[in-house]
């Protein structure tokens, strides 16, 4: 099983460019907004060791397999699947794993936009409130009115598909040069500003005290499913990635690279935000809200507020970006894959994402109370919005993730794992990798996919 395999003969200009890449990817909301109000529901520090350790058990080893299914199959998700599959004999039907991802990715890149639209509203509030004064955005407010919504959420749409058009090289690369560094410029300011703030000790305590009176069955589950979401993996995003990767890198240490840097960024983000909302005396439970609603009034209190709210949600703002672009590329990369020029495809797709992005807009405001699968038990008082967050995070990425462990463990030989990540054949971590993928992996998506159907 040899590596090498866009068709079209994309590769990243370096391997620091595919690195950070592959890290803007995972470090995105799921890192700033999801895993901190996770951790203040879920009993702060239970929760952080709970998720660190899914992120390797199960995070890690599937980021490793879909680079080097990408590597070695190309950018196309599906195609990619199927190729490593008749390389090694096995059915074609592998490559519904391909199109679960392909499938979740879509969906998501639908929500993702609308979710996205709101971060670029804060940062516009913030900075709005630098130049000419007036007070923080309201949160309620802006989830009612579906034309606010609607506008936030095309430009957000739009600033992605003026990116990826630009193609690999002059887009996603150059985006990203950008982004990243400021991202971390900035993630770096703003932990600077937290470690002065009164409530930085406890909200230090908060996030590395292990109770183990508050592991529950629920947090568990929580974060395993938050790991698996921060990560990436089941979206087929990593395997485009990897498509575009040549054959002399080796794929175990660059994963490891990734998913140690997301999970830096995520423990930052709490460290950054908690110290705000304990010296404001507000409460760390206070559950999605806690990034638009929660630290707004954080900063209200403080003096300079105005400047740190600008610099936070600009932060957010970029996170959600570095994200949703990698969502983008790989929907670029079928296209391309099938000879479609990117215009074309991504104004068709753009397009389809805006209509389909719509029914998450009016969840919040016209169609709250539609429940589109209302007889269906595991969608029981779902709106659209509750439809296809379930689709994707309880069904479609578990289940692919689930079969990418079983091919990777069991399908593929340890031989050609070996030539593709490029570890001797008889090394421990190679070995630890397959048992790994072979036994603990599936069972814990097994239960979490269980868990999720059951609602």
């Amino acid at each position: 099983m040899s590596g090498g395999a866009d068709p079209d003969g994309k590769r990243w200009s370096s391997r620091l460019m595919f690195l950070i890449a592959a890290i803007g990817f995972a470090v995105g909301l799921g890192n700033l907004w999801r895993f901190p109000y996770l951790a203040g529901q879920n009993g702060g520090g239970a929760f952080v060791l709970l998720y660190i350790a899914a992120v390797f058990i199960i995070g890690l080893p599937l980021v490793i397999a879909e680079v080097a299914v990408g590597r070695a199959g190309g950018a196309n998700p599906a195609r990619a699947w199927r190729k490593v599959a008749e390389i090694q004999g096995a059915s074609p039907w592998w490559s519904v794993i391909g199109y679960l991802g392909i499938v979740a990715s879509f969906l998501v890149v639908s929500f993702y936009c609308v979710i996205g639209g709101w971060t670029l509203a804060f940062a516009w509030n913030a900075v709005s409130m630098l130049a000419s004064g007036g007070g923080p955005l309201d949160f309620g407010g802006l989830l009612a009115d579906p034309l606010a919504l609607t506008g936030w959420q095309a430009a957000f749409l739009l600033a992605n598909l003026a990116i990826i058009r630009l193609g690999l090289e002059k887009g996603v690369e150059r985006a990203m040069a950008v982004m990243m560094p400021l991202l971390l410029v900035t993630l770096l300011g703003l932990l600077a500003f937290a470690l002065f703030q009164p409530g930085f000790a406890r909200a230090a305590t908060f996030l590395f005290s292990f109770d183990p009176a508050l592991v529950t069955w629920d947090s568990v589950m929580k974060a395993v499913g938050h790991a698996f979401f921060s990560v990436g993996v089941g979206a087929a995003v990593l395997v485009t990635y990897g498509g575009y990767l040549g054959p002399e890198e080796k794929i175990g240490w660059l994963a490891a690279i990734i998913v140690i840097a997301q999970t830096i960024v995520a423990l930052l983000a709490g460290l950054i935000i908690f110290p705000f909302v304990f010296t404001a005396g507000l409460d760390p439970s206070e559950g999605p809200t806690l990034l638009f609603v929660t630290m707004q009034a954080a900063f209200a209190a403080l003096p300079g507020g105005a400047w740190l709210a600008a610099l936070f949600f600009a932060l957010v703002a970029m996170a959600a970006l570095t994200s949703s672009i990698a969502l983008f590329e790989m929907l670029a990369a079928i296209g391309e894959a099938r000879g479609i020029a990117r215009g074309r495809l991504l104004g068709g797709a753009g397009a389809a994402l805006w209509v389909i992005g719509l029914g998450t807009v009016f969840s919040f405001n016209l169609a709250a109370d539609w429940h589109p699968l209302q007889r269906v038990p595991l969608f029981v008082g779902a709106n659209f919005f509750g439809v296809l967050d379930i689709v994707t995070s309880a069904i479609a990425m578990p289940l692919g993730g689930l079969l990418a462990a079983i091919f990777a463990g069991w399908i593929v030989p340890r031989e050609s794992w070996a030539a593709l990540i490029g570890w001797p054949q008889q090394s421990k971590a190679l070995g630890a990798w397959l048992l790994v993928l072979r036994v603990p992996v599936p069972l814990i998506l097994i239960v979490t996919l269980a868990r999720g159907l059951m609602g």
